[in-house]
C-alpha cells in the first residue's frame, strides 16, 4: 500500500515539474523573442515566438508579440491572423484592444480602411481614452471617403464618355467635342486619371504625402484643420509594441 502511495506521489511530482518546465520554457521563449524583436531581429524574433507557441499555444503574449514581428517583416496576412488568435485569447481589456488596434493597422496595410476603421471602433469600446487608436480610426475614415469619392468619380468620367461628353463645356460647338471624344483623350478622362491617389493601389503601404494631399483637397474648413492635424501626428499603421516582456 505504502509503496503505491510513494509511485503515485513520484509521477505527481515529476508531472508538476514538468508544467513547471514548461511554463518556464515558454516564458523564456517569449523573453528571448522580445530581445530580438528589439534588436529589430523580426526573424529571429519570429522563430522564437513560433517556438513559444508550440510550447504553450493557448496564451495571448507568443500570439500577440508573433503578430508584431510578421508586421514589420511585412507579411499583413499572417499578421493579421495571429492578432486574431491574440484577440480571442486575451484575457484583460487593454489586450483586446491592443490586438484590436494592431487588427486595424494590418487592414491600413492592406488597403481595407472599412475594415480598419470598424476593428478601430471596436478597439476603442474596450479602452475610450486610447488617443493613438482615436487618431487612426479617423484617419481610416478620411482613407475610406477618398476611395469613395475616386469611386464616385471614375463612375461619373465612365457616364461622360459613354454620353459623348456632353456634360464637358456645354457652351463648345458639337464638332469639336465630338472630335475629342472619337480620339479618346478628352479632358474628361484625363482629369479621371489625374484625380487617382497613387498611394491607393497594392504598394500604397504607408500614407505618402500625395495621398495625404488627396485627402485634404477634398476638404474643407474645420474638418480640413483637423485631418491636417490627424495626419501631422504621422500615427496611422504603427503597431503597438509588445505588452509583455516578462
Amino acid at each position: 500500500m505504502n509503496t503505491k502511495i510513494v509511485f503515485l506521489a513520484l509521477i505527481f511530482a515529476f508531472s508538476f515539474s514538468g508544467i513547471l518546465f514548461g511554463q518556464e520554457s515558454y516564458k523564456t521563449l517569449v523573453y528571448e523573442g522580445n530581445k530580438k524583436f528589439d534588436a529589430n531581429d523580426y526573424d529571429g524574433a519570429s522563430s522564437k515566438y513560433m517556438e513559444a507557441i508550440k510550447s504553450n499555444s493557448g496564451d495571448f503574449t507568443a500570439h500577440y508579440n508573433l503578430g508584431n514581428a510578421l508586421y514589420k517583416k511585412k507579411m499583413y496576412q499572417e499578421a493579421k491572423e495571429e492578432y486574431a488568435k491574440a484577440e480571442k485569447l486575451s484575457q484583460t481589456l487593454p489586450d483586446k484592444a491592443a490586438a484590436l488596434h494592431n487588427l486595424g493597422n494590418t487592414m491600413m496595410q492592406m488597403n481595407q480602411p472599412e475594415k480598419a476603421a470598424d476593428y478601430y471602433k471596436q478597439s476603442l469600446k474596450q479602452d475610450p481614452y486610447k488617443e493613438a487608436t482615436r487618431k487612426n480610426y479617423e484617419i481610416a475614415k478620411l482613407r475610406l471617403k477618398e476611395i469613395q469619392r475616386n469611386k464616385k468619380q471614375e463612375q461619373e468620367n465612365k457616364s461622360g464618355k459613354n454620353g459623348g461628353g456632353e456634360d464637358k463645356k456645354k457652351g463648345e460647338e458639337g464638332n469639336s467635342k465630338n472630335q475629342k471624344n472619337e480620339q479618346g483623350n478628352g479632358p474628361q478622362q484625363d482629369k479621371g486619371e489625374d484625380s487617382k491617389p497613387k498611394g491607393n493601389g497594392s504598394k500604397g503601404k504607408q500614407l505618402p504625402k500625395e495621398l495625404e494631399k488627396a485627402i485634404l483637397d477634398t476638404i474643407n474648413g474645420r474638418e480640413r484643420k483637423t485631418a491636417r492635424r490627424i495626419l501631422d501626428e504621422k500615427s496611422s499603421s504603427k503597431p503597438q509594441s509588445n505588452e509583455k516582456d516578462w
